[in-house]
């Protein structure tokens, strides 16, 4: 077994060498250029797509090779079991490819570390392992392409994304990656028999592979038939988000000017006061609020939600938060000599996020740097309980600031602590969650203001209710609702419950698995979903007839009570998902 290990090592070694050889040097190129641990998450997703898609084009050259029927013979008649034989092959590849990946990474983070004053966080290490990870699960992943059968082969894989989806940070982000990567290992085992064309032989082999491909196969008919619906609706030129809206959909509610979605919002109204506001929302100024940004930096997170920095043009200086110490690190733009650290009184309850203006969010407080004194002051503090989601937005003379419970509005001389005191102005607590916020509009009134809510996210094509309140507030007691409208759905009702009804079972497994260690994300908050009675029967139904098509399937292939009962009573739980992976898998009597 270790000399075939060796001999694949000793196979891919210069490949190896080639390619950790060019990896390092574009690493240590752009570590002189940019700050390459400071880059938004987009960045670091092209990178991981890069590792994975090396291991797969290693995976498929490697087994491809083997996987023809002399050299699988010759590969496997040997006196090794077939376990073995797999550990040894593909440990010698992994081997190979953990070196081009990992050694380059230690070198950029070693190096990062000495040149000038730089610094690496504990969660910048995890950046290496999480790359190795990627980048065998990728290995994985095309040995398994090349060795399963090609009918539900690639089905099966469509559930290695996860990561790409998953809302896991820091080590629950390795963890989850590690464990696809191990489930991907042990699927790879099963296929690695002498007959190629057969489904595995062993129960739990063929059991994980009809569960991943079930989920695949959920996945694709989700998104895929999405898309081809929609691509369709646009081609008949009567799709919503293609054209002109339809009137008090969610569509057009999110598209309108600021001053007509007020009108609409209060449309319901026909008394004296509802005509005076209207009157006023034509001759006002409608101020539109950020409702969120789409990610708070979150501590120990692998990635950025965006670069954790910012200049102090005065001083030439770099200031870089380090989430080891939750302080700002500094360096000389002019020589890269250290300025030390910078901080709070009391010190930051999360991650900063640096945005215009040299202020900062984070948690509940907005803090501002002051380029005279160079240091930073709390200009705001929420309740606790609260995090400000979005940068604060100009209303007039006043400052508007959302949070996940209430938007606030403060003298905009607070900004640079002339205001003396940052008691807010007015405060309007949220009618319903924050995550489902997509639009806040408002107008100065003289008593007060007219702030009007639209909640639409997860209901333009989801199956989210969306509805617009307005409200009048006066002062920082609650405000006063007004008036209100539920939006009409643009899309089919069939088309926004599809994956409830296409499998309920599947669906929550997906939700488990993106939202697994995830932690608190404000902007995650949202209102149940309803689910109409007419959906659960649907979804009942159409197991019902899954179950008895795999039944009659069952028998047809004359696979014997047992093994037909337990893939009719699997169709039945996972719905028309598993009658597919069934149909394609062919699994046989001995299987």
């Amino acid at each position: 077994m270790f000399e075939l290990y060796k001999a694949e090592c000793r196979r891919f070694r210069w490949w190896a060498l080639g390619a950790g050889a060019l990896h390092a040097g574009t690493l240590l190129f752009f570590d002189r250029v940019v700050d390459p641990l400071q880059q938004p998450a987009m960045i670091y997703e092209l990178v991981a797509a890069i590792y994975a898609g090396a291991g797969v084009l290693l995976g498929l050259f490697q087994a491809g090779s083997y996987a023809r029927i002399n050299q699988w013979i010759a590969l496997l008649h040997r006196p090794l079991s077939p376990r073995h034989v797999l550990v040894a092959v593909a440990g010698g590849s992994a081997t190979m490819l953990a070196a081009a990946v990992l050694v380059p990474i230690a070198l950029l983070l070693v190096g990062h570390d000495l040149i000038g004053s730089r610094f690496v966080d504990t969660r910048h290490w995890l950046l290496g392992f999480s790359g190795l990870l990627i980048a065998l699960t990728g290995l994985m992943g095309g040995i398994y392409a090349a060795l399963s059968p090609r009918r539900y082969g690639w089905l099966v894989l469509i559930p290695a994304l996860l990561p790409t989806v998953s809302m896991a940070v820091g080590w629950a982000a390795v963890a989850v990656q590690a464990g696809v990567l191990v489930l991907l290992a042990l699927l790879v085992a099963s296929v690695f028999k002498p007959d190629l064309a057969e489904p595995p032989r062993t129960v739990a082999g063929l059991g994980g592979t009809a569960i991943a491909a079930a989920m695949g196969a959920y996945l694709l008919l989700v998104v895929a038939g999405d898309l081809v619906f929609q691509t369709l609706w646009i081609a008949t030129g009567t799709h919503p988000l293609n054209g002109m809206p339809p009137r008090g959909g969610v569509t057009e509610a999110t598209r309108a000017d600021g001053a007509v979605l007020m009108e609409a919002g209060l449309a319901g109204r026909q008394d004296d006061q509802a005509r005076i506001w209207r009157e006023q929302v034509r001759l006002s100024e409608v101020f539109g609020v950020t409702p969120t940004i789409k990610w708070l930096p979150v501590r120990g997170e692998l990635t950025n939600a965006a670069p954790m920095e910012f200049d102090d043009e005065r001083r030439g200086a770099r200031w870089t938060f380090s989430h080891d110490d939750m302080r700002f690190h500094g360096v000389r733009l002019s020589d890269g000599a250290a300025l030390g650290t910078l901080g709070v009184d009391g010190g930051f309850e999360a991650p900063p996020l640096p945005i215009d203006g040299g202020r900062l969010i984070a948690g509940g407080s907005l803090f501002a740097f002051d380029t005279d004194d160079g240091a930073i002051h709390r200009r705001i503090r929420l309740p606790a309980g609260e995090t400000i989601v979005a940068p604060p937005s100009m209303v007039g003379t006043t400052l508007a600031v959302t949070s996940n419970r209430a938007l606030r509005l403060y003298d905009a001389r607070v900004l640079d602590g002339n205001a003396g005191s940052d008691a807010p102005l007015a405060t309007v607590p949220l009618p319903a969650p924050v995550g489902g916020l997509m639009r806040l509009d408002l107008i100065e009134l003289l008593d007060g203001y007219l702030v009007s809510f639209t909640y639409a996210r997860g209901g333009v094509d989801g199956p989210a209710n969306a509805w617009q309140q307005v409200v009048q507030v006066k002062g920082v007691g609650p405000g006063q609702l007004v008036s209100g409208r539920p939006l009409t759905p643009d899309f089919p009702f069939v088309t926004r419950f599809a994956p409830y009804w296409i499998s309920p079972a599947l669906n929550v497994a997906r939700d488990l698995a993106e939202n697994a260690g995830g932690g608190a994300v404000p902007m995650a908050e949202r209102e149940p979903v309803r689910i109409p009675l007419s959906i659960w029967i649907a979804a009942g139904l159409l197991a019902l007839l899954s179950a008895a098509g795999a039944a009659l399937l069952a028998r047809r292939r004359q696979l014997g009570l047992r093994p037909g009962a337990a893939w009719t009573l699997a169709t039945l739980a996972l719905g028309p998902p598993m009658l597919l992976a069934f149909w394609l898998i062919r699994p046989t009597r001995t299987a």
